[in-house]
């Protein structure tokens, strides 16, 4: 019987409809001014695009669009954990500002709550809501994600093959002065940049770009438009309203390389209990064993998603890997909103050269801001997420001695390798 109810399935039907009206009395008018005034035709054009179904989704129907404004497929569960994801986006692509009149989400059963999870958002799990606005000519991604639960009891299967219909319904009106944009934005370009003179007098660090004395700016103000590498932004990740230059300061990496619907950016400074602080150091694994555990002694100075309640994660659990790529253990960052940068992203965006070569980092100068790089009295550096690939009990870290990336032995109270947060955005949250 155990078996026979472990092989149960689940037949999923979704249906995504877009309903889409507008009242053209609105736009009525009397013109009363002599002379001859053209008036252009408003274009109402809303619909869906750009189906994707997401990596790692077991087999299914493909996704399909009819008369743009229904997506209808059909999937099966076969086991816990299976799941099943697809992003779709909604383009307005008239002239007229758009809003959601009203929105339907027929969910689950209480019954299949217990076996399933369910979930139909915007792309950055934004929830969909009443009067939010598509203004014309731009779009808003849909993700829609439903799951078979890990770690239920058998008893709580289904005893036989089930059908679950989920339907999100948007009704989609013209915007007027009650419509809401759907999220606030994080990060906005900074106006003004980081400097510190460089005052270390080992020629290794500062003195080998610059004179003792000298200024050293950190980032760049960047394009309009164009997001690259050092771009400097101040992000309120507090939710206070406020973007402060001083200790909001962030620098994008790059986009984040299993979504790029996402921006990485990493904070300007080390933190001790996610306040800055540039003489504070952790281990990063005191049992020195970073393969099976990862970052975990390191993990409560990170911001928490108290601390820093405007942003989160796109995926709390990650895989740990070393430098070359191979898999290791699940670290969870649940409860944190913010994580260690990876030897990847830094490579992306600072060359595929010799990493552990003297002076790599000079053509990334900005993640060394706040180290020794500039000043004796700051940590060396900060650790990456990423365990060593020849020594399980080493990980690796930003050096900024030597301005590159090496490894350093996992130890209990080594006071000289900092945390420095990494945090992931919606692009579509970030002003640039």
């Amino acid at each position: 019987m155990i078996k026979k109810k472990r092989n149960m399935y689940l037949v999923i039907l979704f249906v995504i409809a877009l309903v889409i009206g507008i009242g053209y009395a609105i736009l009525s008018s009397n013109l009363n001014i002599a002379g001859n005034t053209k008036i252009g035709n408003p274009d109402w054009d809303v619909h869906f695009e750009n189906v994707n179904v997401t990596s790692g989704s077991v087999s299914a129907t493909t996704p399909s669009i009819s008369n743009g404004t229904n997506v209808t497929y059909t999937v099966t569960l076969n086991q816990p954990g299976d799941f099943y994801e697809f992003t779709v986006d909604v383009k307005n692509g008239g002239t007229i500002d758009a809003m959601i009149g009203s929105v339907s989400n027929t969910g689950l059963t209480t019954e299949q709550k217990k076996y399933m999870e369910y979930t139909a958002t915007y792309s950055d799990n934004v929830n969909i809501e009443e009067k939010q606005e598509l203004k014309a000519n731009t779009k808003e991604t849909i993700k829609v994600r439903v799951k078979f639960r890990d770690n239920i009891n058998v008893s709580e299967l289904p005893a036989e093959n089930k059908t679950a219909t989920l339907v999100l319904s948007m009704n989609y009106v013209q915007a007027n002065n009650t419509s809401k944009i759907i999220r606030n934005i994080v990060c906005r370009r900074a106006t003004i940049l980081h400097t510190e003179t460089c005052t270390n007098t080992n020629a290794s660090y500062c003195l080998s770009s610059y004179n003792e004395g000298d200024t050293i700016t950190y980032g760049s103000l960047g394009t309009s438009g164009t997001l690259a590498s050092g771009d400097a932004f101040d992000c309120d990740v507090n939710g206070d309203g406020t973007y402060n230059a001083t200790n909001e300061r962030f620098y994008y990496v790059s986009d984040l390389d299993t979504n790029n619907n996402y921006g990485v950016l990493i904070y300007y400074n080390n933190v001790s209990g996610g306040e800055p602080s540039n003489t504070t150091g952790n281990s990063y694994d005191s049992s020195e064993q970073p393969r099976e555990n990862g970052p975990i002694t390191l993990l409560p100075q990170l911001p928490t998603t108290t601390q820093w309640k405007n942003v989160s994660l796109s995926n709390t659990i990650r895989k740990m890997k070393d430098e070359k790529g191979t898999e290791y253990t699940d670290f969870s960052y649940e409860g944190y909103a913010a994580r260690l940068l990876t030897y990847q992203e830094v490579k992306s965006v600072c060359g595929s050269a010799n990493t552990t070569a003297t002076g790599y980092l000079d053509s990334c100068k900005y993640l060394l801001e706040n180290t020794k790089y500039s000043t004796s009295t700051s940590t060396y550096g900060y650790w990456l997420e990423n365990p060593n690939v020849s020594d399980s009990s080493k990980a690796l870290f930003i050096n900024s001695l030597s301005r590159r990336m090496i490894s350093y032995s996992a130890l209990v109270g080594n006071s000289a390798i900092g945390t420095r947060p990494t945090i992931e955005v919606p692009k579509s949250k970030i002003s640039y």
